[in-house]
């Protein structure tokens, strides 16, 4: 299915279903992508509140971008699967990271709460036919499907993880 995903994807996304591992969505979905912060937990606190470059995320508002992401994404797929045939806007994803107060919590409560958040997604998915993985919708001016937001949510937190681990560590 990630083949498919690809195949139908916008070039921006290809990117981020490329890092996916190639499996069956659901196989991959519960912890794809999220496992990678939990496994370097000391690591990720070790940097707190640094960042590589001016004008750049600490984690903390990385991982709040991820779940922000997550959940407008999720949007999306829904209208999409619900046949909601409306064109969604794009969103400004560094609009949203100077007002999310992400730096005032800890890393272990973003993460607590963007297990929640893949957990409603993962939840979505399951009961979804071929059929309504494969219906796709516009949104920010190019056509994307469930299928493809799918893969995109597990590349996309690898896709910051690997920056991560070149550029702050």
């Amino acid at each position: 299915m990630k083949n498919l995903a690809l195949s139908t994807s916008p070039d921006y996304y290809k990117g981020y279903i490329e890092l996916a591992p190639d499996k069956p969505l659901m196989e991959v979905l519960p912890t794809g992508g999220i496992d990678l912060f939990n496994n370097e937990l000391e690591t990720l606190k070790g940097i707190g509140q640094r960042v590589y470059a001016p004008g750049k995320w600490t984690i903390n508002e990385l991982i709040q971008h991820l779940m922000d992401t997550e959940r407008i994404f999720i949007n999306r797929a829904l209208r999409f699967v619900r046949q909601d045939d409306t064109a969604l806007p794009g969103y400004d994803h560094n609009a949203y990271v100077p007002v999310s107060m992400a730096n005032n919590q800890s890393i272990e409560d973003l993460l607590e709460e963007y297990r929640a958040v893949r957990k409603a997604t993962e939840l979505f998915y399951r009961p979804l036919t071929e059929k309504q993985l494969l219906t796709s919708g516009t949104a920010s001016g190019v056509q994307i499907s469930a299928l493809t937001i799918g893969y995109i949510l597990i590349g996309h937190p690898m896709h910051h993880f690997n920056v991560i681990m070149e550029r702050y560590c």
